[in-house]
């Protein structure tokens, strides 16, 4: 009969050592799984913030470039009008008031257009932008008088000596042109640097 307890028990032991065993392995198993699923959840949220990260990037990016070639076209009809009234000025042919508006509006778009990078920096653009619209509003600062002399000059009837009127203005819108295209170009090397950095 002793043998036979000693049966029993040692199955008693080894069912609650399996049963043990087992529970002690699922709880193990629990775990792991709640750890691996942790794991994963936080690489997902990791990869979702870097794909959220490189495509605020590139639209930033993609944003700065239109504002950039905004100011590059708008520049370039300006700067078309800054020759055409210059010349007209030079053959002492004042602008009327309707072509004079016209160009005051179009000084104001290519303004708009660098005020527009104020929006999407960076800040070395923004400031090489607030450079050239200055310099472009001193260039037309400076059509404006010569042309205010110079019909002042024309419908004066006087002794005005029309030359020496345009050699003065001549030189000082040379130097404004200067100052101006210089400026210009400051801006161009600022925003290649600027898309190039994310190349």
């Amino acid at each position: 009969m002793d043998q036979g307890w000693a049966a029993v028990l040692a199955g008693g032991v080894g069912i609650l050592s399996a049963v043990g065993g087992a529970l002690v392995g699922g709880l193990a198993a629990v775990r792991g799984a709640r750890i691996g699923a942790e794991t994963n959840a936080a690489a997902v949220l990791a990869q979702g913030r870097l794909q959220a990260a490189g495509a605020h990037d590139l639209w930033v990016r993609q944003e700065r470039q239109k504002a950039y070639l905004q100011v590059m076209d708008c520049y370039s009809q300006f700067n078309r009008a800054c020759v055409q009234y210059r010349d007209q000025l030079k053959e002492t042919r004042p602008l009327d008031d309707p072509t004079m508006d016209l160009y005051v509006k179009t000084l104001i778009t290519f303004m708009s257009s660098c005020s527009h990078l104020a929006l999407l920096g960076p800040a070395s653009v923004q400031v090489a932008g607030a450079a050239v619209r200055t310099q472009a509003e001193r260039f037309v600062g400076t059509i404006r008088l010569w042309n205010d002399e110079l019909a002042e000059g024309l419908a004066d009837d006087s002794q005005a000596d029309l030359a020496d009127i345009t050699d003065v203005w001549w030189d000082i819108l040379a130097e404004d042109g200067s100052a101006m295209r210089a400026a210009y170009l400051e801006f161009l090397q600022a925003g290649q640097n600027e898309l190039l950095r994310f190349a």
